[in-house]
């Protein structure tokens, strides 16, 4: 009997060892149920890969003018489409091209790809190349022929493909009059076509492209998109009656179950895993960007007009983590807010997740409904006024980061607008201005 008793304390004693390392070390059952929910409760399907990265931007050169083509414009999906059902398409080895393009050969595309585009093995586009990420491609002809050129990021390797006589001829019926049917034209900036701005030494950080002439923005009124609450709040929690409830003055609503929080406003949401920030981020770029698909996709789905903008990965140490982050678009101009949409994750799950996510509801009529944005060249020197009045010491050279119009949102008389804007970068410093009076709008302003 008391040899029977020894071996049941021992059983007993190592059972306690194993239960306290799982609690202390092992993955929590609540996470494994939480996964399994998200399987179940998935507000929609994550997208393929090929449907999750689109180009920040396509220019197009046509007897030498340039017309720049941007999420939510008129020939921006098809140009796109064209490009990566090509590239799915090819057979690597049988396309390469050593060479380069002929001299004598034009640039008809440029695709400007951030975040980056993989290609190779196991992916959808070039499936026999050798793995690579890229920042641009390049569409050249010379009449009787097409090459693409490939560009990779963090190096300056280029691989020219030259098409085959059908696949071209697919880019060829493409380009119709209706493609630039009310197209502004577009300069690219460039350290020299800035020099006389304003006795300023300014850098070109990057390819920014700016309207030659007037253009034109509607003002619109936004709404937030319609979240089911009941349902966003079952793909955080297992159980959400379970979790404690705190009510903000302004309505907002906060559920936390001592580990996680979500905060819930009229307009948007808040999610943040403290516990999960200690972790590394081991999964390779193309899965990453499918895992931020699947993110999105889960907690309210994807937009028609959302763009995945960037992805990065970013920390140190333990706390590794990719940074996604989406913007919606309407008529090729950004609408920006003050949180955008973004996901933080790592191996071991979501750490930080915010939506905020207004679409156009009506467009303003208010004489021809529109506002004339300032030119390119005013809006710059305004900004730069502006950094120099408040930068604490003189910098012998300025870098501009960012130059584009947009939409911010802002909150006037209970409507959502979308006031068109300037919104430009310098040495890390961001400027929004009215897009046609040039005044600086109040961060406090904006949502």
């Amino acid at each position: 009997m008391e040899k029977i008793k020894s071996i049941l304390l021992f059983l007993l004693f190592g059972l306690s060892l194993l239960l306290t390392y799982q609690l202390w070390y092992g993955e929590m059952p609540a996470q494994l149920l939480e996964e399994d929910v998200y399987e179940r409760l998935m507000v929609e399907e994550p997208r393929p890969l090929e449907n999750v990265i689109m180009p920040e931007l396509i220019v197009s050169s046509v007897e030498g003018d340039t017309y720049v083509f941007k999420k939510g414009e008129n020939g921006y999906e098809s140009l796109w489409e064209e490009l990566s059902f090509t590239l799915q398409q090819l057979s690597f080895y049988e396309a390469v091209e050593e060479a380069m393009p002929p001299a004598d050969s034009n640039k008809v595309l440029t695709y400007y790809l951030q975040p980056e585009l993989p290609v190779g093995e196991g992916l959808p586009w070039l499936g026999n190349a050798i793995y690579a990420e890229l920042e641009m491609i390049e569409l050249y002809t010379d009449n009787a022929n097409k090459w693409l050129v490939l560009s990779e990021a963090g190096n300056n390797h280029k691989t020219n493909l030259l098409l085959s006589s059908d696949k071209a001829k697919r880019f060829n019926q493409l380009f119709d009059e209706a493609l630039f049917e009310n197209k502004a034209r577009h300069t690219r900036l460039t350290n020299e076509n800035i020099a006389m701005l304003s006795g300023y030494d300014l850098e070109i950080s990057g390819s920014i492209y700016v309207p030659q002439e007037s253009i034109y923005l509607d003002e619109v009124i936004l709404k937030p998109e319609d979240l089911d609450h009941d349902l966003i709040l079952k793909t955080f929690f297992i159980d959400y009656n379970m979790a404690r409830i705190i009510e903000e003055k302004d309505g907002g609503l906060i559920y936390t179950d001592g580990e996680k929080g979500l905060r819930l406003t009229e307009f948007g949401l808040e999610y943040s895993s403290p516990r999960k920030e200690t972790g590394s981020a081991t999964v390779t770029y193309p899965e990453a960007l499918f895992n931020s698909s699947s993110l999105i996709s889960y907690h309210g789905g994807w937009p028609e007009d959302l763009r995945l903008d960037e992805l990065s990965l970013s920390g140190w140490g333990r706390t590794i983590h990719y940074n996604a982050e989406w913007c919606m678009y309407y008529a090729g101009f950004p609408i920006l807010v003050k949180q955008p949409t973004k996901a933080l994750f790592n191996d071991s799950g979501l750490i930080y997740y915010t939506r905020f996510i207004f679409a156009p509801d009506d467009v303003i009529m208010v004489g021809e409904g529109q506002k004339t944005a300032a030119m390119w060249y005013d809006a710059l020197e305004k900004a730069a006024n502006l950094f120099k009045d408040q930068a604490s010491e003189s910098e012998n050279v300025l870098h501009l980061e960012e130059m584009r119009l947009g939409y911010v949102v802002t909150n006037s008389s209970g409507h959502y607008r979308g006031e068109p804007v300037w919104r430009i970068k310098i040495s890390g410093e961001t400027f929004t201005l009215q897009a046609d009076q040039l005044n600086s709008v109040d961060e406090e302003d904006l949502l």
